[in-house]
C-alpha cells in the first residue's frame, strides 16, 4: 500500500485478518482466530474461514448506517480502497444488490486470493478483488462510489493517496470514507488495567506514526483532495463491565502485541495477553464504571461536475 504502515495492527477487520500471517506452530486451535497464513486459511473449511472477526462484526452496523445515509444505491459501480478480505466490499454489495458491481484492492497478493476464494464460496458474480496499489490502478473513471474504512490512518500523504482513488469516480460520484479518532476513548471512573492498556496502545500508534486523528481530519482531507465538503457523523462504543468494549480493546491488544513489543512500548510479560479482557472486566466491575472506546467518525461528499 502506496505510502502507508500497512505492517502495523490497528483497531480494523483489515488488520485482524493480516495478523493471520505468523508461522503455523502459533496457530490456535479449534474456533479461535488463526495465527497461521493466508494460505493456510483458505485451505480449511469454507464455513470456517467466511466468516467476520469480532472486529468486524462491531463495525458492520456502523458502516451499514453510514453507507445508507451516505447515498449508497442499488446499481451503483463501487470501488473499496485496501479491501484486505472483503467484509467492506460484501456488505457495499448488500446495498448495490446484483445490479451494481463491487471492486475492492489491495497490496497483499495471499489477501486478495482469500477475498477472492470468500467471493466465490458466496456466489457472488459481481464483486472481484484486485492487486494494486494507491495510483497504480488500472482503472478510468469507473466508478460511481469509492468507499474505504480505517485506510487513510495509516498514509504518509492521505490527501495524495485520496485524490488517486478519487480520479476514478465519474463526475458527481460519491466518497465515503470511515476513520477513527483515538484520542476522546476513557473510563469513567478511572479503572487502572483498562487506562493503562489504552495509554500503551496510543503510544505504540504515536510510535508507528499512524494518524491518530484521521477521523476529525477527514473534512480537510476531502476538501483538499478537490471534493465538495463532507458530511460527517460519528459513533462508537460505550458500557460497563458486561458490554463489547473490553473484548474490542482485548482484541486490538492482542493483534498489536508483536508490534508494541518491536517498539519497546511494552512487553508481553508486562500485558499477560490471554487474561487481559478478563481482568478489564473486573477493573470496570470493581469501579462501576463504564469504558468508551476511539471514536469511529465517517464523511462523505461528492466530486464536482
Amino acid at each position: 500500500m502506496s505510502g502507508a504502515h500497512g505492517r502495523l495492527l490497528v483497531v480494523s477487520e483489515r488488520e485482524a485478518h493480516r495478523s493471520a500471517r505468523q508461522p503455523a506452530s502459533k496457530q490456535r486451535k479449534g474456533g479461535e482466530m488463526t495465527n497461521g497464513t493466508v494460505e493456510e486459511v483458505i485451505a480449511r473449511s469454507r464455513e470456517e474461514v467466511d466468516q467476520p472477526g469480532l472486529l468486524a462484526r462491531a463495525f458492520e452496523p456502523l458502516t451499514r448506517t453510514l453507507f445508507a445515509e451516505a447515498g449508497l444505491q442499488p446499481g451503483m459501480r463501487v470501488l473499496d480502497i485496501c479491501s484486505s478480505v472483503g467484509d467492506v466490499a460484501f456488505l457495499a454489495r448488500e446495498i448495490v444488490g446484483p445490479d451494481g458491481h463491487v471492486t475492492g484492492f489491495d497490496s497483499s497478493a495471499a489477501t486478495v486470493a482469500y477475498a477472492n476464494e470468500r467471493t466465490a464460496f458466496r456466489g457472488l458474480a459481481n464483486v472481484n478483488f484486485v492487486e494494486g496499489c494507491f495510483g497504480e490502478l488500472p482503472f478510468g473513471q469507473d466508478f460511481d462510489a469509492v468507499v474505504g474504512r480505517l485506510v487513510l490512518m495509516y498514509c504518509r500523504d492521505p490527501v495524495a493517496d485520496l485524490r488517486s482513488v478519487v480520479s476514478y469516480l465519474r463526475p458527481g460520484g460519491l466518497v465515503v470514507f470511515q476513520e477513527l479518532d483515538m484520542l476522546p476513548g476513557k473510563t469513567v471512573p478511572p479503572a487502572p488495567v483498562v487506562d493503562d492498556v489504552r495509554a500503551w496502545l496510543l503510544d505504540t500508534f504515536a510510535r508507528a506514526g499512524l494518524e491518530l486523528e484521521m477521523g476529525p481530519k477527514l473534512y480537510a482531507t476531502f476538501e483538499a483532495a478537490g471534493l465538495n465538503p463532507p458530511e460527517m457523523r460519528v459513533d462508537g462504543f460505550i458500557g460497563g463491565a458486561e458490554s463489547v468494549a473490553p473484548a474490542l480493546v482485548a482484541e486490538v491488544a492482542r493483534m498489536l502485541m508483536p508490534q508494541a513489543e518491536a517498539l519497546g512500548t511494552v512487553t508481553a510479560g508486562q500485558v499477560h495477553i490471554e487474561t487481559l479482557e478478563e481482568r478489564m472486566r473486573a477493573d470496570l466491575a470493581t469501579t462501576r464504571g463504564v469504558m468508551s472506546t476511539p471514536l469511529v467518525i465517517g464523511a462523505w461528499a461528492t466530486l464536482p461536475h
